[in-house]
């Protein structure tokens, strides 16, 4: 992945995930938001608003209630005797969140229309009923004599009712209805009930994708007039008020950062409540309060203490399960009766406790997201991992953090999702880019030591850096030496570049051989190449390895020499061949770092290092290429290896075998038959006649890698025949030159 090392890139890239993620939050933002809302039920959770004392009391028709004076729903005349009850209590204000929509079943009209129905019904049963009562009369009349409000709900199908409202209504700035929900419909309670009161509001509560109340709307909209919730309606007879003011955007002359229009602020008397854009007021919930709630049946029977509903504000609704479906879920409780939401926003606004989430909110998230995001974009591929993942870190905390601030300290809904989603995809999309870049750097130096020392050991520092370090270890290696032959003279008719040239043709391909063996070059000498085997990376066949390299290089050489001599003749230029010897040797070694602390090679030294360079040497006495060791000889245990000589070399008392391999064509078959061995045997007791005689063989004189070999013996067997060796020669050649 070279292009990750274009440094544009490193910024490009992340810039390209900040500027997807900006656009996915004007474009699609759903998703952020309902991970927004999450969180801020969690802040509820969290810290829930701390319990108020507004003089606020829900009656509660609750399972007790229902058990002692019948199913739901009861004779509106029950209805008027609480309300009798709560007023004869000195309860200021009382809200129904119930709809009396239709008439009451027990009416005396009702059952009349059924008598007139049955024939055989008497004339004395009719004017009996006629005479009876009207229960939705009882309940309108005590709703006359108590200060009550209404209930209704707004609904998707039907026609418009015929709704009372009992307010004005005034507002300001631009646009105010534009977000306010709307439906067509509603179910209203009967006119009576209507007139009676002296409020009139909705129930409806906004309800998000996850089922949550989160936010309670105090106007909504029937067809195209604008109407008002229960809780706004409480709280304008409760503080005497008749008439609404609602500001929008734009009023006064200001102009909000993010949203252009909609709702900002209702005032109902002295109350200025925050809202959005739909006129909606989050509720911060705190625990739910049993205190709050007296049974409807304590009322009813007066068995309860008139100072808990004195000046009061009285909530009637219902907890009974299977009497109406008002559950809800908040976000710090599951199963609250809806009743129980209302007393919750009323205790809120009364208390002068809001949660607002600002209109310039979004942009300030978006603000915060993009300018932090371009820091972090711009410091992170300059600085190291660590101080990258504490620089991330710190970003998504501060996030997080000034959320919470915002949230405890201020009342204010700040969303910590989007920022920190944001941070975190340029931090790891940066970070992901940094360790690519890392990686791919990192194999790019691994690749270019690889050309100073052995590939091996640049993997084996890389898995384990402690072992960069000065120091040493005893072991078993093969050592070899590759030497030109004749390049000191080679050189003297080439310049510079054609040198340059000759000396990169043969060490090339050659260490390519070696280590493709798993061999380990150690250094370039001029035109020889040292290398070892079984360090750094252990090898159980490392003298068997390093034999194989010198095979691939004597096969090598042959192509070598056919292409240098194509070059020659095309340059006009004589060609001279290349010729190789190699010296290959087995023995225990140190190995390791040595130089000095500011700079150290990866090498070894030890006597078989030295030996290895001295049998390399001896290929220009026996005119072979390839010379190995006693050592490396006994461990390859190969049939075609020949035992040239027995030598002691410069430096060295202690003589030592040295053996050579044919090249892989050769075929004298001779070898096999010992005919080799009994020439070395006749030689070292000095049996010149015997040793001649052998030479002499067909076989022998037929010999073409070791026909310098035979010669030479010739030579030496003519020379102690004029000059004998001395009395205690043992077969031992001095080698005079390294």
């Amino acid at each position: 992945m070279p292009f990750l090392l274009r440094r544009g890139l490193i910024y490009v890239l992340p810039l390209v995930a900040l500027v997807i993620a900006l656009v996915a939050r004007l474009a699609a933002p759903d998703l952020l938001d309902r991970l927004m809302l999450i969180s801020f039920d969690a802040y509820q959770r969290i810290a829930p608003r701390p319990p108020g004392d507004a003089p606020i009391r829900v009656v509660d028709i609750d399972e007790d209630s229902l058990g002692k004076y019948g199913q739901w729903p009861w004779p509106r005349s029950l209805d008027a005797q609480l309300l009798d009850k709560l007023r004869e209590a000195g309860a200021a204000v009382v809200a129904f969140d119930i709809v009396f929509a239709e008439p009451d079943r027990t009416s005396p009209k009702l059952l009349l229309a059924e008598l007139n129905k049955q024939s055989e019904a008497g004339e004395d049963a009719a004017r009996l009923l006629t005479e009876l009562p009207d229960p939705d009369d009882k309940l309108a009349a005590a709703m006359k004599e108590m200060p009550s409000i209404a209930g209704f709900i707004l609904t998707e199908r039907g026609q418009p009712p015929k709704l009372l409202q009992k307010a004005g209504y005034a507002f300001a700035g631009e646009k105010p209805l534009a977000f306010v929900d709307k439906e067509p419909a509603a179910i209203v309670d009967l006119p009576q009930f209507q007139t009676a009161a002296v409020g009139n509001g909705f129930l409806n509560e906004h309800v998000d994708w996850d089922q949550i109340v989160r936010r309670v709307p105090l106007i909504m909209q029937l067809a195209d007039k604008p109407v008002f919730s229960l809780v706004a309606e409480t709280l304008r007879v409760a503080t005497g008020a008749r008439t609404y003011i609602a500001r929008a955007s734009g009023a006064n002359g200001e102009k909000s950062f993010g949203e252009a229009t909609g709702l900002t602020t209702m005032k109902i008397g002295p109350l200025t409540i925050p809202t959005d854009a739909a006129g909606r007021v989050w509720v911060y919930y705190s625990k739910p309060r049993l205190d709050r709630f007296i049974s409807a049946a304590q009322i009813l029977s007066g068995d309860f203490d008139p100072a808990l509903v004195k000046d009061h504000i009285v909530l009637i609704g219902t907890s009974a399960a299977g009497v109406v479906n008002d559950l809800q879920a908040t976000p710090v409780a599951a199963g609250v009766p809806g009743v129980e939401v209302h007393a919750q926003l009323l205790e809120q606004i009364l208390g002068g406790i809001y949660l607002a989430r600002p209109d310039w909110g979004k942009g300030a998230e978006i603000l915060f997201a993009m300018v932090v995001s371009i820091l972090l974009i711009v410091v992170l591929p300059r600085i190291g991992a660590l101080a990258s993942a504490i620089l991330g870190a710190a970003a998504i905390v501060i996030a997080i953090g000034t959320s919470w601030y915002a949230f405890r300290g201020m009342r204010l809904l700040i969303d910590p999702v989007y920022p920190t989603t944001v941070l975190a995809l340029v931090y790891l999309t940066s970070s992901i880019l940094g360790y690519l870049r890392t990686e791919v750097r990192q194999h790019q130096i691994r690749s270019a030591f690889s050309r100073y020392m052995s590939p091996h050991y640049v993997e084996e520092l890389a898995r384990n850096p402690e072992k960069l370090q000065l120091g040493g270890e005893y072991k078993e290696l093969t050592v070899m030496f590759c030497d030109i032959r004749g390049f000191t003279t080679m050189s003297e008719g080439l310049d510079a570049r054609a040198l340059t040239h000759l000396m990169n043709s043969f060490t090339s391909p050659m260490s390519e051989i070696i280590a493709d063996q798993r061999g380990t070059i150690d250094k370039y000498i001029g035109d020889c190449i040292m290398a070892f085997w079984n360090a750094p990376l252990d090898d159980p066949q490392h003298a068997q390895n390093a034999v194989r390299a010198a095979q691939g290089i004597r096969a090598k050489l042959v192509s070598l020499n056919q292409q240098l001599r194509i070059e020659s003749e095309a340059a006009g230029r004589p060609y001279t061949e290349l010729r190789g010897g190699i010296g290959i040797n087995t023995g225990e070694c140190v190995v390791g770092n040595f130089g000095s602390e500011q700079r150290f090679n990866y090498s070894l030294m030890g006597d078989p290092v030295n030996l290895a360079s001295r049998l390399e040497g001896l290929c220009k006495v026996y005119h072979v290429d390839l010379v190995i060791g006693e050592e490396t000889a006994e461990m390859l245990a190969d049939p075609n290896l020949i035992e040239l000589d027995l030598v002691a070399v410069k430096g060295k008392s202690q003589a030592v075998k040295i053996f050579t391999l044919p090249p892989p064509d050769y075929g004298e078959e001779f070898l096999h038959k010992g005919r080799h061995g009994e020439l070395l045997a006749a030689y070292r007791r000095q049996d010149w006649a015997a040793a001649l005689g052998i030479l002499g063989e067909a076989p022998i004189a037929a010999a073409r890698y070791l026909a310098p070999v035979y010669q030479l013996y010739r030579d030496r067997i003519a020379h102690f025949q004029i000059e004998a060796p001395p009395e205690n020669w043992d077969g031992v050649f001095t080698a005079t030159e390294k």
